[in-house]
């Protein structure tokens, strides 16, 4: 697929979804029905990256320097230095989402797709952060616990799209760029923030789409950067060995 044919592709996908993409309030309240939103504390951090930590104090804000799941529901996020306690941060404060763009780099052009993990179609279950976990003697890491495996048709499918991205950003020339992949969001709207020992804030990562956490998917284009999938933390789809789910959860 050449560059002009994604970028056409891309514009024909269809706006974001009106039915359930009201803006949430500040404090980002669960959805009726779902799980209340809660921090635990793990005593172990398994199969964590050791990475230099950043000076207490120093008045930058934290970052995350490696992000990965660790299973199938859980994503595991390390930061350059250690975080304050996470209690009273919504999990809805995060969200994933798997995305593609294409930059136009001579014409300033850019455009952007996002979609939900758990699939389009409203009477689907969405894939959200449902806990956040603490590891007593790694405080510069966070674990994500989400609802749900990550499915694995999404993953199936970017792959796909990667192989075909690639293919045709390999005949285009150095003016345009994209970007394929399953990405982490962080909004700082909420009641109580991730903050490191000193109080500096985490920083918004894509924090749109963690507001408006109804919708289903969403596309923009225009003038760069409106797509800036680069800024934002990429992770690898779970290795295929059964830390994907196959078929969505049956009723609680």
């Amino acid at each position: 697929m050449s560059p002009s044919e994604f970028a056409t592709r891309l514009a024909s996908l269809t706006m974001l979804v009106s039915a359930g993409c009201a803006r949430p309030p500040a404090t980002l309240s669960p959805t009726a029905g779902s799980e209340p939103a809660r921090t635990e504390t793990d005593a172990s951090c398994p199969d964590t990256p050791t990475t230099p930590q950043a000076s207490e104090g120093d008045g930058l804000a934290p970052q995350v320097v490696d992000a990965r799941f660790v299973a199938g529901d859980r994503v595991m996020l390390t930061f350059s230095e250690a975080l304050a306690p996470t209690k009273g941060v919504n999990p809805r404060q995060f969200r994933l989402s798997w995305a593609y763009s294409l930059v136009d780099l001579e014409e300033g052009y850019a455009a952007v797709y996002y979609q939900e993990l758990g699939g389009t179609d409203l009477d689907e279950v969405p894939v959200v952060v449902q806990a956040l976990v603490e590891y007593a003697d790694r405080p510069e890491v966070l674990g994500l616990r989400l609802n749900q495996g990550v499915p694995v048709d999404v993953c199936t499918e970017l792959a796909e799209l990667k192989a075909d991205f690639d293919e045709g950003m390999a005949e285009a020339d150095a003016t345009e760029r994209g970007e394929v992949g399953l990405f982490l969001h962080y909004t700082e709207r909420g009641s109580v923030v991730v903050r490191d020992r000193s109080g500096v804030p985490l920083g918004d990562i894509g924090g749109a789409w963690a507001l408006h956490h109804g919708a289903r998917h969403h596309q923009a284009y225009g003038a760069e950067p409106v797509a800036r999938l680069d800024l934002l933390v990429r992770l690898d789809c779970p290795v295929n060995d059964g830390l994907m789910r196959d078929t969505p959860p049956g009723p609680t």
